[in-house]
């Protein structure tokens, strides 16, 4: 065999090996069939039940026979005792502005003598002060955007008197008694044109103030809301108000929510109020506060029948106290955990030791659910343990309880979870 023949021999079995390791590649790596990753972030979501509501109260009226201008001494929601001064009446509404304008005259005068009487120069300091004006500010802003017009107005004097005090820490005023004489001009005025009450309204029972009536008061029976049915729910109608009624007391601090539910809700809800559980409620059109609540009864009359969910709620405030009939959401559930798309979970192999009743270390193997994770070339097959199931995706527990994982060990939080690639398996080496 001559050399030349030989070479090409040689050549053409060294080009066959290249081939062959070429295609080798192609076959047992993810070069030509590349990957896709998501991470793991954590995630929080809440089951949210969306529903007409009707707040019930335990409310009594308060009645005047007295004819004038009332003045409210009280804000809807605050608590009042029993025999306590409601409101004054005035012959006229000219007298009734002024008199609230004399009050307001007296608390500023009040304010500002016991700031110049207590205040002494290097009790607090000027940064102290600035920061107490930024909060006040701070908190009108919010309150505003809360709708908490009330507290926004004590915020509104809370900053006034803290930008006096700043007065006289920086020495731009000595004291407040032009002020507080010009504030008193002003009272004597006042007093000058306008007449004295010629009467007043007392509680005729202890609880919670509310000068609004709506005609629904009297539409649900307060001590009988655990046997509303949902044929009467439907049919609530108002009532026709008595003419003398100036307002009514909630006598009971606890009230209640009454809404409609599907009956696959009650399935959930009934698991809840076995557990006593704390539910939330949002009324988006009355608070941005989530108000705690517990399921108080599910009245239904079949198992697959829509029924009255009835929530007990002992949280009030002046917002509240108006609210009847309000959209609601209630958040029943909520979970955390590592978000992680149904594509990428899989069913694979995972081993594990244990020590033998002999004393011996033996590996076990068993079929588990769990999502392939790419750890830096190679995919590493983990075991999950889902907390819960939305249509696309799950949350994974990353710390569930001993025992839950056979192999004890789970994807963690901003894993490469593989959610997209062919022919995986624990160990492979993307290139």
């Amino acid at each position: 065999m001559d050399k030349l023949l030989f070479k090409r021999i040689i050549f053409g079995l060294l080009t066959i090996l290249i081939v062959s390791y070429i295609v080798y590649l192609f076959a047992n790596s993810n070069f030509a069939k590349a990957v896709e990753t998501e991470e793991a972030v954590s995630c929080d979501v809440s089951d949210i039940i969306h529903s007409e509501a009707f707040i019930v109260r335990d409310e009594s009226y308060v009645e005047n026979s007295d004819i004038g201008v009332l003045s409210y001494n009280v804000n809807d929601g605050d608590n009042v005792k029993t025999g306590e001064n409601i409101a004054d009446i005035y012959n006229n509404e000219s007298d009734a502005v002024s008199r609230q304008q004399i009050k307001k005259i007296n608390s500023q005068i009040s304010e500002l003598k016991t700031l110049s009487d207590n205040y002494y120069k290097d009790s607090v300091g000027l940064d102290t002060i600035n920061t107490q004006i930024g909060n006040n500010i701070y908190s009108i802003i919010s309150n505003v955007n809360q709708g908490k017009l009330d507290d926004a107005s004590d915020n509104c004097n809370s900053l006034l008197m803290t930008i006096c005090e700043r007065q006289l820490t920086t020495g731009s005023v000595k004291n407040f008694k032009a002020k507080i004489n010009e504030l008193q001009r002003k009272k004597s005025k006042l007093e000058s044109n306008c007449s004295d009450k010629i009467g007043s309204v007392s509680a005729q029972k202890a609880g919670y103030f509310i000068s609004q009536t709506d005609g629904y008061e009297k539409s649900v029976s307060f001590d009988n809301i655990d046997k509303l049915s949902l044929s009467k729910f439907r049919k609530l109608k108002k009532k026709k108000t008595p003419q003398n009624v100036v307002g009514k007391i909630v006598t009971n601090p606890e009230w209640y929510i009454a809404c409609e539910v599907s009956a696959d809700d009650t399935v959930m809800l009934a698991k809840l109020l076995n557990s006593e559980a704390t539910i939330y409620v949002s009324m988006p059109s009355v608070t941005t506060e989530k108000i705690p609540a517990a399921i108080y009864s599910i009245n239904q009359r079949t198992k697959q029948s829509k029924a009255v969910l009835v929530l007990g709620c002992d949280y009030m405030n002046s917002f509240l106290a108006d609210a009847r009939k309000e959209h609601i959401e209630i958040t029943t559930i909520s979970y955390s955990g590592l978000k992680v798309s149904k594509r990428a979970i899989h069913e694979d192999y995972v081993t594990r030791e244990k020590t033998n009743k002999k004393g011996k270390t033996v590996k076990q193997k068993k079929k588990v659910q769990g999502v392939y994770v790419l750890h830096g070339s190679e995919l590493i097959f983990k075991e999950i343990s889902i907390a819960y199931s939305a249509s696309d995706y799950v949350l994974c527990n990353p710390s569930p309880n001993e025992g839950v994982l056979f192999s004890g060990k789970t994807i963690e939080l901003y894993d490469q979870v593989v959610i997209k690639g062919d022919n995986l398996y624990d160990g492979k080496v993307i290139t």
